[in-house]
């Protein structure tokens, strides 16, 4: 397992080994403690959470959502890890979803693997794919996420979820940018003149002309 986490995408996925409590990083309430190591020792998945300034080399903030909507957070060694999973593809989670929401979201990880977009899923449908427990309501939106290379990839990309993202369930999620950060699909697609770019560290406002000149300059590569 590589020790330094810096290139572990944010809502990917891992287990924890035994004595991980041993590699925290920051202290834990004692109740949160115990609830997360009865978590591991379940052999349920922590979700790779962004990371903070100041940070060291070789650790990892990782996050555990209940199904109740509670949060705990993690702040361990990489080195505690002993497996990781990459973010969860929708093409797996579908089966996961209310039978109602089962074909419209197929066929959305249809056309978005036509475009070249395959999309992943975090949030409340990955969670309980991962753990086999009740997380997602009625009322749950599904958390995309997408990584298109290159404009046209990206503008394509946006029409198909404008076009299908308030029908049932509602569509929400972030578009991975070409730099490693993450903006939101719908702030993307209303086009403000700037937008909140979530970083691996750090969350900061850009222009979108410098958001959008990163994907001319990939599809230009």
């Amino acid at each position: 397992m590589p020790p330094d986490p810096a290139h572990w995408p944010r809502h990917g996925w891992v287990r924890l080994g035994k004595g991980w409590a041993s590699r925290l990083c920051s202290p834990m309430a004692p109740a949160e403690r115990a609830e997360a190591e009865d978590w591991c020792r379940a052999g349920r998945p922590l979700v790779i959470a962004r990371g903070r300034p100041g940070d060291g080399m070789g650790e990892l903030r990782l996050g555990l959502a209940t199904p109740d909507k509670r949060r705990i957070g993690l702040h361990v060694a990489a080195d505690a890890v002993v497996e990781r999973l990459d973010p969860l593809p929708l093409t797996e989670a579908v089966e996961s979803a209310p039978e109602a929401w089962r074909p419209m979201l197929a066929d959305l990880a249809r056309r978005a693997q036509e475009l070249g977009a395959a999309a992943s899923v975090y949030g409340s449908l990955a969670w309980q794919h991962r753990t086999g427990l009740r997380y997602v309501r009625p009322e749950s939106d599904v958390d995309l996420l997408f990584a298109p290379h290159g404009r046209r990839q990206l503008d394509r990309l946006l029409e198909l979820l404008v076009a299908v993202g308030d029908r049932t369930p509602r569509l929400d999620g972030e578009i991975l940018l070409p730099d490693g950060a993450a903006v939101a699909w719908r702030e993307l697609a209303g086009r403000p003149a700037r937008l909140l770019v979530k970083g691996p560290a750090e969350v900061g406002l850009r222009d979108l002309p410098s958001v959008l000149a990163l994907f001319d300059r990939e599809e230009a590569a």
